[in-house]
C-alpha cells in the first residue's frame, strides 16, 4: 500500500510570491525576478519564528537560493497538492509599439526588413490535470461561461488559420504563431458563432471577454500586419452594431509596392503565452504544426 503523499508547507514569503503570480496569471522572467526580489527585501529582517509545534525554527523569509529554486520549491507543494505547476514556456518579446526599428531594407519585396523579436520566458501557473476546466481548454470560468469559451476557441481556430496561410507562404520564423488579427474582427467574430451559442453574446459582452483573454496573457497584442500580408485591407474597420460612426477621411494609395506593404493601423492581437502553457491540443487541433509549439521548462527539485 503506499504512503500518503507529504506536502511540503511553503514559507510565509512563498506563499505571498505564489499569491501575487497568481494574480498577475502571467508574468515574464524579468517581472518575475522584479516581483521574487521584492518579495525577499520585504522579509529581510523578519527573524525566524518558532512555532509550539515545530522543533526548529522557521525561517518564514526563505525564498529559496534565486528565482529558479523558488519556483522549485513552490511546485513541490503546487504538484502534489492541487495538481497546478508553476509553467514556463520561451515567446518572443511583448510587442512594443514604440519599438519598431526596422534592419535594412528588402530588395525583393522593397519594404523595411522586420526585426525578429527576441525570446523572453513566461511564467504561469497552469492546470496539469484533466478536469472540467482543463477540458474546456482552460478558458476561466469564474469569469465567462460556454459562449466566450466557446468564443475563445473560435478566436484560436481563426487566429491559427491566419497563421497557418503565413507560413505556407515562407513568412514567419522561429516559435509561437504568425497570425493574428484586428480588434474590431475580433469583436465581429462574435457573429460566426454557431449551434447553442448563436448570438449569445453581445458586443459588450465580446469586448469583456477579449480584456480578459489579454488580462490572463491568453491572447497578446502584437504588430501590425504589412497591408500585403493581410486579408483586412478593405474588412474589419468597423463593429457591426447600430453606433452612429464616424467618417473617415479618404486617402489616396501609392502603386508602389512599399506604400502597400505599409503597416496596417488598429491594435491587433495574436495567440498568448497561457495558451500554449494550457491549449496545446486545441492550438494544433486547429492546425499549428507541432514543431512551431515552444518547449516547455521544468521546475522540479
Amino acid at each position: 500500500m503506499a504512503g500518503s503523499t507529504t506536502i511540503p508547507p511553503l514559507s510565509n514569503s512563498q506563499q505571498l510570491f505564489l499569491q501575487r503570480l497568481l494574480v498577475a496569471s502571467c508574468m515574464t522572467d524579468a517581472d518575475t525576478q522584479q516581483l521574487y526580489d521584492q518579495i525577499k527585501q520585504k522579509f529581510v529582517n523578519i527573524a525566524p519564528t518558532q512555532y509550539e509545534d515545530e522543533e526548529d525554527e522557521k525561517d518564514e523569509g526563505y525564498m529559496g537560493n534565486d528565482l529558479e529554486h523558488c519556483l522549485c520549491l513552490v511546485n513541490g507543494s503546487l504538484v502534489p497538492g492541487f495538481n497546478l505547476e508553476v509553467c514556463t514556456v520561451s515567446l518572443p518579446a511583448p510587442y512594443d509599439e514604440d519599438d519598431e526599428e526596422s534592419e535594412g531594407v528588402d530588395e525583393e519585396e522593397d519594404r523595411p526588413k522586420k526585426k525578429r523579436a527576441p525570446l523572453v520566458k513566461y511564467h504561469a501557473i497552469v492546470n496539469r490535470g484533466n478536469d472540467g476546466v482543463a477540458q474546456k481548454h482552460a478558458f476561466p470560468a469564474s469569469k465567462g461561461g460556454p459562449h466566450d469559451m466557446a468564443y475563445y476557441r473560435l478566436v484560436i481556430e481563426k487566429i491559427v488559420e491566419r497563421g497557418v496561410d503565413l507560413l505556407d507562404n515562407g513568412e514567419g520564423t522561429g516559435v509561437g504563431c504568425p497570425g493574428s488579427m484586428n480588434r474590431m474582427d475580433l469583436i465581429n467574430l462574435r457573429t460566426e458563432l454557431e449551434g447553442a451559442h448563436e448570438g449569445k453574446l453581445t458586443i459588450a459582452q465580446t469586448e469583456n471577454a477579449l480584456e480578459v483573454l489579454e488580462g490572463e496573457k491568453w491572447l497578446v497584442r502584437v504588430a501590425p500586419p504589412s497591408e500585403g500580408d493581410s486579408d483586412d485591407d478593405e474588412e474589419g474597420g468597423e463593429e457591426e452594431d447600430d453606433r452612429p460612426k464616424k467618417k473617415r477621411k479618404g486617402k489616396k494609395r501609392g502603386s508602389s509596392t512599399g506604400s502597400r506593404r505599409k503597416s496596417l493601423k488598429g491594435t491587433f492581437y495574436g495567440i498568448g503565452p497561457r495558451s500554449f502553457m494550457e491549449c496545446e491540443e486545441l492550438l494544433q487541433k486547429a492546425g499549428l504544426p507541432g514543431d512551431r509549439m515552444p518547449q516547455s521548462i521544468l521546475h522540479r527539485i
